[in-house]
């Protein structure tokens, strides 16, 4: 859960920064005419790693947290049931 929160506010830091209008490398034009075109080239590719990470990464991340924390669950009950003395009726 904590890399998907990091990766969250990550997210929101570079949307908020405005570094979305620097993706526009990807279709050959300048993001920026004060920036040059490399550095406008790696801020686009730093958002859209940024965007990528968040959209695929982090609901997988919060899947698996949820996953894990249900089978910690599970194996905690199998281990309190196993470890109740068994009585027997004679």
């Amino acid at each position: 859960m904590e890399w998907a929160v990091f990766l969250s506010v990550l997210f929101l830091v570079v949307n908020l920064a405005g570094m979305r209008e620097f993706t526009s490398v990807l279709n050959g034009t300048v993001g920026s005419t004060n920036l040059s075109w490399q550095t406008a080239a790696f801020l686009g590719a730093a958002y859209v790693f940024v965007y990528l990470a968040f959209v695929l990464g982090a609901p997988i991340l919060v899947l698996a947290a949820l996953m894990l924390k249900l089978w910690q669950r599970l194996v905690a009950k199998d281990a309190a049931d196993e470890s109740r003395p068994q009585t027997q009726l004679d």
